[in-house]
């Protein structure tokens, strides 16, 4: 059975398209395309917006529809990457594109944009979509909901593993062995996002991500601030917890740098900072929650193309090893594509796939509706 996965992560910089041949598990399934199609930046821009200034709705409808245009494109350029044809696809698991995620008690509530019947009109195959609701509804976070496919494909009998992304912002996962009971998953905090505000305002927006981590490296990490930021109520919260650029935005940004820059620091001191800051959050939450130290660490998403993050990881994280998911059979930009593809699959089967030790809920429950209604 084929199925097609859609991601868009919250540094809003591009679609991810994942074909995935799946039969009776998780364990089974194989990668038979992936592709990524980059986003323009006037249309990030409008995203990135959404989360700092008030919207109107019809900017919000339109951003909305032109999204659910893009992501059937991204669709088609999968199919068409890996020989197939609409018709031979049995669904479409599509994240969307997160715009406002807020779990606490007053809301619950997450928004994720790219039109569902946009896809399917432009493709002609049913989309599952807006995973998050029903797990909110039943008093979860929402997230993280990968935990599940986590769990399904990486899991081993005997050994203690965490699987980290490192996108935007950080999610973690801990399986003992094989036990589903004792999984524990959530949001250490922020990953890229900071990074990537802090070279955009380095260099006036001529610069989005700092490459291989060049920047930082030349950089001082300022400890004191970096233990000012650490503070943060957040990082002492207990899971299950899952965060955004609600909490790690703009206002978090600019303590950062304007304490780095009270201690007479410079645009890459703050990019070593705020570096230092994502590998501690993951590091020191792992030795707080973790009931042991894994013995295993598996990194995927955008964070493992900065060099220096990843090094700086492997440093934090010794004598356990630091592996990308490539190494596990999917490769590290594929993964939450392939994983949004497993979800949707297991939502058209009726299948309760959030796991509340993840995200607090207080039962199991499918995530998902599908567009059209019916079907199987």
């Amino acid at each position: 059975m084929l199925w097609v996965g859609l991601m868009s992560g919250t540094s809003a910089d591009a679609i991810d398209a994942a074909l995935v041949q799946l039969a009776s598990s998780a364990r089974e399934l194989s990668l038979l395309a992936f592709t990524s199609i980059e986003l323009p930046e006037n249309l990030r821009k409008r995203i990135h917006a959404l989360v700092q200034t008030p919207v109107l709705v019809r900017d919000l409808v339109e951003l909305d529809v032109e999204l659910g245009e893009r992501f059937a494109t991204a669709v088609l350029a999968v199919l068409s990457a890996g020989g197939v044809a609409p018709e031979q696809v049995a669904g479409i698991g599509s994240h969307g594109q997160t715009v406002g995620h807020f779990p606490e008690p007053e809301v619950r509530g997450s928004l994720q944009l790219g039109a569902p019947a946009v896809i399917h009109a432009r493709t002609g195959i049913p989309v599952i979509a807006d995973f998050r609701p029903a797990d909110l509804a039943a008093g979860g976070q929402g997230a993280p909901l990968t935990a599940f496919f986590h769990h399904a494909y990486f899991a081993l009998e005997g050994e203690r593993r965490a699987v980290l992304n490192i996108g935007g912002f950080t999610n973690v996962t801990y399986l003992a062995g094989s036990s589903l009971d004792q999984v524990i998953a959530f949001d250490p905090g922020p990953g890229n996002a900071l990074l990537d505000r802090a070279v955009r305002w380095a260099t006036s927006g001529a610069a989005r991500f700092d490459r291989d981590g060049e920047r930082a490296q030349r950089g001082t990490a300022d400890l004191k601030v970096v233990a000012e930021l650490l503070a943060d109520p957040y990082f002492a919260t207990p899971p299950p917890k899952s965060t955004g650029h609600e909490h790690f935005g703009p206002a978090f940004f600019e303590r950062a740098r304007a304490g780095v820059e009270g201690h007479g620091g410079t645009p890459d001191d703050l990019l070593a900072t705020l570096m230092h800051v994502t590998v501690e959050s993951v590091a020191q939450q792992a030795e707080r929650f973790f009931p042991e130290r894994p013995q295993r660490w598996i990194v995927y998403g955008g964070g493992v193309s900065n060099r220096a993050l990843l090094e700086a990881l492997r440093a934090r994280l010794a004598p356990a090893p630091v592996e990308l998911t490539d190494t596990h059979g999917i490769p590290a930009d594929a993964l939450e594509a392939v994983s949004f593809a497993v979800l949707g699959w297991c939502a058209s089967r009726g299948q309760p796939c959030n796991l509340p030790a993840a995200t607090g809920a207080g039962q199991r429950v499918v995530l998902g509706a599908r567009t059209p209604p019916g079907g199987s």
